[in-house]
């Protein structure tokens, strides 16, 4: 009893310790960071307790389930048999448990999470690209100066269909703060969009500083009205100090932040040298951040304007239609009627789902490596079973001669197999499920964001499990009936 007590406590209190969220012992432990592979080491500790626990349980997992199967006299003994053998081995048992049981979990945690992130990015998607729907760029060597006159001019295209037209140029700079700690120049890029583009623009802001706000309106304002000021990416700061390789190191501006106050930076042109002073009043979500990663700080193109010696024509547009206009068709006109400019046009949503769906394959290979994972827990299934029946010719024999038909021992031989992989199957997805829950509460509370939430694909995952299930009968049937064909001589035949 005291043996029961100490190891199953010890399994119990292992669990919940890495079950629960990374800041429940913040108090005592301090701030603890950790990534992905923190994750699925809490996720190997999780399951190896819960195994554990189980295994130090038997027989009381096995009184339980004598009394469920009480009522049914014909079925109680064939299932007493089933479970009392894998029981007996509990090292092996445990092993072959625990094995399915990893494997399943991390089926379930890598499922859960692409789920979620798919989700997140699918659900907003307007939100994403800023209200912008089509995206074009142009040859710097044949720019047009007044895209919504082409438009006009074109006979192919028709300027009512067009909502808000914007443009912006990406220029590649140096930042640094002025003053501050982090004297080198950092890589960055800013793009300098002209007002049309920061009049329509509909990007979600997570920070503004004193004074611009409260308003995203009033922030896109103030840059139209006044070219020193600048909005910079919440993907390109620190979430907080001492964390991470963004490319923006401020002294006192970090995208975990609860408010902010104005940063002066310079931004300075590497071929030219010139450097420009400009005022950081807003970080925008990371909702927003890019599929090239870093997009660059958004600045009036005034401000470009005038620090550089020449002038730089606008080589990107991005353009947001009334509604029931069809994108494809207009995107394809575009390039059509702009050809001698050199225009590509893209429908933002089809750039971001391909996106996503390169994201999934990715993980997807993931999900593959997993499987193989699986198959080997099955196969060993098999193994298993093959094995016992070699084990225990003898005290087949001797059940088949107290009165066992050979439809009880090949039953008793599934359910035995059964018992095992449903087991393994039940603490992997639980516990996926606790520790996906985990992830998701966590990242979305360091990256402050709303719109990414726990999405569990139940399809997906009763497919796993039925797949899994049946494979595993499958592996046990050929030894199960062998075992079924076992005489009572048998018994004596190993006297």
């Amino acid at each position: 009893m005291r043996d029961r007590i100490a190891f199953t406590s010890i399994g119990i209190g292992t669990l919940i310790y890495w079950a629960l969220p990374p800041d429940t012992f913040s108090g005592i432990t301090g701030n603890l960071q950790g990534d992905f592979d923190v994750m699925f080491i809490s996720g190997i500790f999780m399951v190896t307790a819960a195994v554990w626990a189980v295994m130090f349980n038997a027989d009381l997992l096995m009184k339980a389930l004598t009394r469920l199967t009480g009522r049914f006299r014909q079925l109680r003994p064939v299932i007493v048999t089933a479970v009392a053998y894998p029981m007996s081995a509990k090292f092996r048992t445990g092993l072959t448990l625990g094995m399915f049981a990893l494997v399943i979990f991390s089926l379930m945690v890598i499922s859960v999470l692409t789920a979620s992130f798919s989700s997140s990015f699918s659900n907003n998607l307007d939100t994403v690209v800023g209200g912008w729907e089509i995206e074009a760029s142009v040859n710097l060597s044949t720019p047009i100066d007044d895209m919504r006159q082409a438009i006009v001019d074109e006979p192919k295209l028709h300027i009512e269909d067009f909502e808000a037209i914007g443009g912006f140029t990406k220029v590649n700079v140096e930042v640094r703060q002025v003053g501050g700690n982090h004297r080198r120049w950092e890589d960055y890029a800013v793009r300098a969009a002209n007002d049309d583009f920061l009049e329509a623009a509909q990007y979600e802001l997570k920070l503004i500083a004193e004074g611009y706000g409260p308003t995203a309106e009033d922030v896109w304002r103030a840059l139209r009205e006044d070219p020193s000021l600048t909005v910079v990416e919440g993907i390109a700061l620190l979430t907080r100090e001492g964390e991470g390789f963004q490319p923006l190191k401020f002294d006192d501006l970090f995208y975990g932040s609860e408010e902010m106050s104005p940063v002066d930076i310079e931004v300075r042109e590497p071929l030219t040298g010139q450097v420009v002073h400009l005022k950081v009043i807003a970080v925008l979500d990371r909702i927003h951040e890019s599929l090239d990663e870093f997009n660059g700080m958004l600045v009036s193109k005034r401000a470009l304007d005038d620090a550089l010696p020449f002038p730089v024509p606008i080589a990107t547009y991005q353009f947001r239609l009334v509604e029931g206009a069809d994108l494809d068709t207009i995107a394809k006109d575009l390039e059509a009627s702009f050809l001698d400019h050199g225009m590509e046009a893209e429908v933002l949503e089809d750039l971001f789902r391909e996106g996503l769906a390169a994201f999934r394959a990715f993980l997807n290979i993931f999900i593959g490596f997993m499987g193989l994972g699986l198959v080997v827990g099955v196969a060993a299934l098999g193994v298993i079973s093959t094995r016992a029946v070699v084990e225990r010719r003898q005290q087949i024999g001797v059940l088949r001669a107290i009165g066992y038909r050979k439809r009880m021992i090949q039953l008793s031989f599934l359910i035995e197999s059964s018992f095992i992989a449903l087991l393994g199957t039940a603490i992997g997805v639980s516990l996926g499920l606790v520790l996906s829950y985990t992830a998701i509460r966590d990242i979305r509370a360091e990256e402050a964001s709303e719109t990414l939430q726990w999405v569990v694909p139940w399809l997906q995952i009763a497919v796993i499990v039925s797949v899994t299930y049946v494979f595993s009968l499958l592996a046990t049937y050929l030894p199960a009936r062998q075992a079924s064909q076992i005489y009572p001589a048998e018994a004596l035949r190993y006297e």
